[in-house]
C-alpha cells in the first residue's frame, strides 16, 4: 500500500504544540510522548498541505504497511516519504532533535549556499524521535557516481567544495568556544558512539586539547574549531534528477557539530562506501582524486595518522 493512500484515514490529527516564532536552534528537547513541536511559518503550513503533520502513531502505521523489512526497526527504521505532502520523516531511537536544530541553523545561516531540507517540526514518542522535513526529489551521489562522466564529476565536486567552505566559515562566539553538537550538546559522531567521556561538550580555550586528550589523539599543533558535517559521504549527497546534474541537498546532519578542523577530511577519507556502488578501485579514486577537490587534504603525519591511530585503537 502506498503511503499517500492512508492519509485520508489519518488526517486531521489532535492539536500539537506550535511555535509562531522563528525555529528554535537551542537545546530544548521534548520528553513528553504526547508533544509535537511545529513551525507554522514553514512552507508546509503556509501552503496548507494539511491541517497538521501526521502524528508519530500515523507515521508508524503508514510505514508498517510498506514492504520494507526495516519499517519496524526501532532504532533506525526506514524513513517515510509522503510525496503528496512533500514530506519526508526521519525517525527512530537513534535520531536526535539536535539534528533538526542543526538543519534549521544551517538553512537559516547559509540560505542559498547550502541546500538543506526545510524542517517543519519534530516530535518524541515512545523512545523515538521524529523529524518532519521537506521531501527532496533526487538520487544520491552514491547511486549516480559510477555512471557520471569526468566533467559531471568535476562539476559536482566544485559545487560541493563551495558548500563545504560555506559551513566551515560559520563562527562560534569568540568568548564561547566548545567542541560539541549544536547548542552545546554532546557530539553524536558514530566514531564516538557509546563513549560518553569522548562526546563532551568540551568548553573553553582548551576545548580542542581536552577533546584530543580524552580521545588519545596526539596532535601538538594548535587546531581551530570548525563547524563540520562529519558524515559527508556519497549517500548523504542528493543530486537533481535529469541530465543536468547539480547538488539538490546535503542530508543527514545527525553527526554534525563543532570539531577540530581536521575531522571533516579525516572522517570522509576513512568511511568505506557501499561496495555495490563503489568498487575498491572506485573508492580509491574517490579518496585520492575527487575528495581533495571537495575539501583541502590534511597532512598525513601531522593530522591523519594520529587521528587514524585513535580510530583503530577504539576498534572502529
Amino acid at each position: 500500500m502506498q503511503p499517500d493512500s492512508l492519509l485520508p484515514l489519518l488526517l486531521p490529527h489532535p492539536k500539537s504544540t506550535t511555535d509562531t516564532s522563528k525555529p528554535d536552534t537551542g537545546s530544548d528537547h521534548f520528553y513528553s510522548s504526547s508533544q509535537m513541536k511545529t513551525f507554522p511559518k514553514s512552507s508546509f503550513f503556509k501552503e496548507k498541505r494539511a491541517p497538521t503533520l501526521p502524528t508519530p502513531a500515523d507515521i508508524r502505521a503508514i510505514n508498517q504497511k510498506s514492504d520494507n523489512v526495516l519499517a519496524t526497526n526501532f532504532n533506525r527504521p526506514q524513513p517515510l516519504r509522503i510525496p503528496s505532502l512533500g514530506l519526508f520523516v526521519k525517525y527512530g531511537a537513534d535520531v536526535t532533535i539536535v539534528e533538526a536544530q542543526t538543519q534549521i541553523m544551517v538553512r537559516e545561516k547559509l540560505q542559498g549556499r547550502v541546500p538543506v531540507p526545510e524542517v517543519f517540526g519534530w516530535a518524541e514518542d515512545g523512545g523515538q524521535r521524529f523529524i518532519y522535513m521537506s521531501l527532496i526529489e533526487g538520487e544520491t551521489l552514491q547511486e549516480r557516481w559510477r555512471d557520471m562522466n569526468d566533467h559531471e564529476r568535476w562539476t559536482i565536486c566544485k559545487e560541493l567544495r563551495y558548500m563545504v567552505e560555506a559551513w566551515r566559515s560559520l563562527k562560534q562566539d569568540t568568548h564561547d568556544y566548545y567542541i560539541g553538537s549544536q547548542g552545546k550538546q554532546p557530539l553524536n559522531d558514530i566514531f564516538l558512539a557509546h563513549r560518553p567521556e569522548l562526546t563532551g561538550p568540551f568548553q573553553g580555550v582548551k576545548a580542542v586539547k581536552q577533546f584530543q586528550d580524552a580521545c588519545g589523539i596526539e596532535i601538538s599543533t594548535d587546531v581551530p574549531i570548525i563547524f563540520t558535517h562529519s558524515d559527508l559521504v556519497a549517500p548523504n549527497i542528493l543530486l537533481s534528477l535529469g541530465p543536468n546534474l547539480k547538488v539538490a541537498a546535503i542530508i543527514d546532519w545527525g553527526q554534525a557539530g563543532w570539531y577540530p578542523a581536521y575531522w571533516e577530511y579525516c572522517k570522509a577519507k576513512r568511511v568505506r562506501l557501499n561496495p555495490e556502488h563503489f568498487s575498491d578501485a572506485l573508492q580509491e579514486e574517490w579518496r585520492t582524486k575527487y575528495l581533495p577537490l571537495i575539501m583541502d587534504p590534511v597532512h598525513d603525519e601531522t593530522y591523519y595518522h594520529p587521528w587514524l591511530y585513535f580510530v583503530l585503537s577504539k576498534g572502529i
